[in-house]
């Protein structure tokens, strides 16, 4: 059994994706959560409890900075949201 989500959104014209994956079989458990912002991989991991995971980096936009979140949940149906400075901007996870 595997499933893989990814959750695209925009903010102030950069794109940030979040992706995780995860499959079980009888030999094994594997997992990775990534977090992209316009095709670069800024975080991840491959220790992701579906339960309380995140991934956290800093968006940076000229002088700017903004704190971007991304948290996963579920357990038979993944869900993720993607946060900016603390608000949604993607996601299926409330």
């Amino acid at each position: 059994m595997q499933q893989e989500k990814i959750v695209r959104a925009m903010y102030m014209g950069h794109e940030i994706v979040a992706r995780n994956f995860w499959k079980i079989t009888r030999e094994e458990f594997a997992t990775e959560a990534t977090l992209a912002f316009n095709g670069v991989i800024v975080a991840r991991t491959n220790e992701v409890s579906h339960r309380k995971a995140r991934l956290l980096a800093t968006l940076r936009d000229g002088d700017e900075s903004h704190e971007v979140e991304v948290m996963f949940g579920g357990f038979i149906r993944l869900r993720m949201k993607i946060t900016v400075d603390g608000r949604k901007v993607g996601g299926d996870l409330r």
